[in-house]
């Protein structure tokens, strides 16, 4: 970790230093006077151990401790999602992971749950994602050996009151009413669409009939069948001792039921690159929300780690193609952005996108398409290409700002089945990546001429400047009723 002391007086000499070099004029300055700093090195980052334990019942656990506060924190990753639920029954997970912490258990009701936690200052939640399971419990060391049994009977036991799931129920049904009132939401939504299709699991969304069709008991047996060993990794990193550690996880979480394994079966895209224009009238608003794209790609692509620095050249930031060229230059955004997106159970997106007035629709979506094929045209300069890669494996260091994330991201790998060692993997691929690199993955995987595009903006300020990239397809986003 960085010393704040040495970097507050490293910090101060720069402003010192700095001061005297700007008096001298342009011509000093061009020099690059900060090249001939003294900064202070910066400390190493270095991981404490990890031991890896599992359980009879199936349950793995993940252990570094770290003395630095007194502190604890678990994590829980659980194999489970909303793939496993049915078209008719969308909502299910969500709603069983939110009610599993507002409801509480027979023996600590919610509010009781809350005032406990309250009194100790220490943090208990759940949730269920699409593609998996969580939960979390931070707590003084101290209080540790005290909440535990609470957070296993909490994960183990949840009471699913029915005044709690209907207060749920009613939250998601007001989030329905309001999910046409925010432009990028729709626009965000509406695009996962036409991409993955009306009907994949991919694109599906809450509704208030599937919402009427959940029951108690749905709930109840998803979480009986998701809560079990076989589906659970736990991560703990703190203020402890390990071997104690292990005992008291081994006495607490000894007593869950082992239960089956899920599968979780992701069903491919059935995708075909086919142009289109898509519109939805948004007569509320005086700018256009623009996303475009296609199909993405899969976090077991070879070119992966190349198409992560296409994509930063592309749309990366302040010093990316499309900021500088279609915001700075050509003044025709006041966001845009992208990504070429790598899923790792099913593909992600590529997409490319901008907010502006209406009346310069036409010409940012002009502007993107012309950013995109440059990059299949032109080799990238070999200064380009060093500055992406430097601030690409710059900002990796960022995602990484404490142990507890770094664990995190160690199960997060096992979980999807990828190598322990694929952050060191990304850092070796990325800075292999050459300027020939970048226009392969371009010419291979981007492909401008079958851009979707979908449009969320004022068609009365629109007019007709969509038809020049094709016949215009309307899009209903009316709310169905039950």
């Amino acid at each position: 970790m960085i010393n704040m002391m040495r970097f507050a007086a490293a910090a101060v000499a720069t402003v010192w230093l700095v001061s005297p070099v700007l008096a001298q004029g342009q011509n000093q300055a061009q020099s690059r006077p900060w090249e001939a700093f003294d900064y202070p090195p910066l400390n190493n980052f270095d991981m404490p151990a990890l031991e890896i334990f599992e359980l009879g019942n199936g349950i793995r656990f993940y252990l570094v401790e770290d003395r630095e506060l007194p502190l604890i924190d678990v994590n829980v990753m659980v194999r489970t999602g909303g793939i496993l639920v049915p078209d008719e029954q969308v909502g299910l997970q969500s709603l069983t992971g939110t009610v599993m912490r507002s409801g509480g258990t027979r023996e600590y009701p919610g509010d009781m749950l809350n005032e406990l936690l309250e009194d100790r200052a220490a943090v208990m939640e759940t949730g269920i994602g699409f593609t998996s399971g969580s939960a979390r419990f931070n707590v003084l060391s101290e209080d540790f050996t005290e909440l535990l049994p609470v957070f296993v009977d909490l994960l183990r036991n949840p009471a699913f009151p029915e005044d709690r799931i209907e207060l749920a129920k009613t939250q998601q049904r007001s989030s329905i009413a309001r999910r046409n009132d925010d432009q990028g939401s729709v626009a965000g939504r509406e695009f996962q669409r036409l991409i993955y299709g009306q009907d994949s699991p991919y694109s599906r969304r809450i509704e208030y009939a599937t919402l009427d069709t959940i029951s108690r008991e749905d709930m109840v047996d998803f979480h009986r069948r998701s809560f079990v060993g076989r589906n659970m990794m736990i991560g703990v990193t703190g203020d402890f001792d390990m071997a104690q550690m292990k005992d008291w996880l081994t006495e607490a979480f000894t007593g869950l039921p082992a239960g089956d394994a899920l599968t979780l079966d992701f069903p491919p895209v059935d995708y075909d690159f086919t142009p289109g224009v898509f519109f939805v009238d948004k007569p509320d608003v005086n700018q256009s929300y623009v996303l475009l794209g296609h199909i993405g790609g899969m976090r077991d692509n070879p070119d992966y780690a190349a198409l992560q620095v296409m994509n930063r050249i592309l749309s990366g930031g302040f010093s990316s193609r499309l900021m500088q060229v279609v915001r700075s230059e050509l003044g025709l955004a006041y966001s845009v952005f992208g990504s070429y997106g790598s899923g790792v159970q099913f593909p992600g997106t590529f997409t490319a996108g901008v907010m502006t007035q209406s009346e310069s629709t036409a010409d940012a979506i002009a502007a993107i398409i012309g950013q995109i094929e440059r990059l299949q045209d032109e080799v990238v300069s070999d200064e380009e290409l060093a500055r992406t890669k430097d601030q690409f494996l710059n900002t990796l260091v960022f995602q990484y700002t404490s142990i507890a994330s770094v664990l995190r991201e160690r199960m997060s790998n096992d979980y999807a089945g990828l190598p322990p060692d694929t952050f060191e993997r990304l850092v070796e691929e990325v800075s292999a990546v050459t300027v020939d690199d970048i226009q392969r993955v371009a010419r291979q995987y981007l492909r401008p001429d079958a851009l979707r595009i979908l449009v969320v903006g004022n068609s009365a300020e629109l007019g007709d400047q969509l038809e020049v990239f094709g016949p215009v397809n309307d899009v209903d986003i009316a709310i169905p009723e039950r």
